[in-house]
């Protein structure tokens, strides 16, 4: 078995089916404030673990291009019958698409799932276009004890991530956005009890080397006390002859 069949093997895990019985405009609620930042420009979107369709039909509905992909056939076969929309059946390291296939990608509650989320994140932009849009949502830290979370990420760890998988980070939480938002910080809270989730875009560019670096070191300048500083240098001369 090649690595990347185990990786799918190990992200693929019994979890909760995504579809259920609840109704369309309740089940959209969620998803909105994010699906709502996608630019008509941006036209050919693929929802990345789209459940049974619900985001790939609103955004349909609104015009958008949209196609969908799960790795879940009963989902498939929901998307079908509950929408009308025709799903495709793949998995997140390694989907069903052409290279450069996409304007932007939607992946809400998905990359937490995922055992490797820098082979995903990869995968994702092999089949953006150049400038594509990367959108999504992860759940904060208190969903980490899921038994199907895996990767449930710091938002500092979320932005690295982005970055070494080549895309530039253009709008999320505690950042300053590089495009115009309703919104400054598109931190949202669901207000259901859940806890809060984070929204992350990102834009696919050219991969930029990188050096090698220990980190920061972030020297903070104190303001210097003079007379405080002058005491000192007259007290220290004598004391280190005395001392010696």
């Amino acid at each position: 078995m090649t690595l990347l069949n185990k990786i799918i093997k190990f992200s693929s895990l019994k979890e909760p089916f995504a579809g259920g019985e609840v109704d369309f405009d309740q089940q959209i609620q969620a998803s909105l404030p994010f699906l709502q930042l996608i630019p008509k420009k941006k036209h050919k979107v693929l929802v990345i673990g789209c459940g049974d369709g619900y985001e790939v039909k609103w955004l349909m509905d609104q015009g958008f291009a949209a196609w969908g992909v799960t790795n879940n056939s009963e989902e498939v076969k929901r998307g079908r019958e509950k929408y009308g929309v025709d799903l495709q059946k793949g998995d997140i390291h390694q989907l069903p698409f052409k290279a450069q296939s996409f304007d932007c990608l939607y992946a809400a509650n998905i990359l937490e799932h995922s055992v490797a989320p820098y082979v995903a994140l990869r995968e994702w932009r092999r089949v953006l276009r150049h400038n594509g849009w990367l959108i999504i949502v992860m759940p904060s830290q208190e969903w980490l004890r899921q038994y199907y979370h895996f990767s449930v990420l710091t938002h500092s760890q979320m932005k690295d991530l982005l970055v070494k998988a080549g895309f530039k980070l253009l709008a999320g939480p505690e950042v300053k956005p590089k495009i115009a938002l309703n919104k400054g910080d598109i931190f949202y809270d669901l207000g259901r009890g859940w806890g809060h989730y984070d929204g992350y875009i990102a834009q696919k560019v050219k991969f930029v080397k990188q050096k090698f670096m220990l980190g920061e070191v972030k020297k903070t300048q104190r303001p210097i006390k003079w007379p405080l500083q002058l005491i000192k240098v007259l007290i220290k001369k004598p004391y280190n002859l005395i001392r010696v």
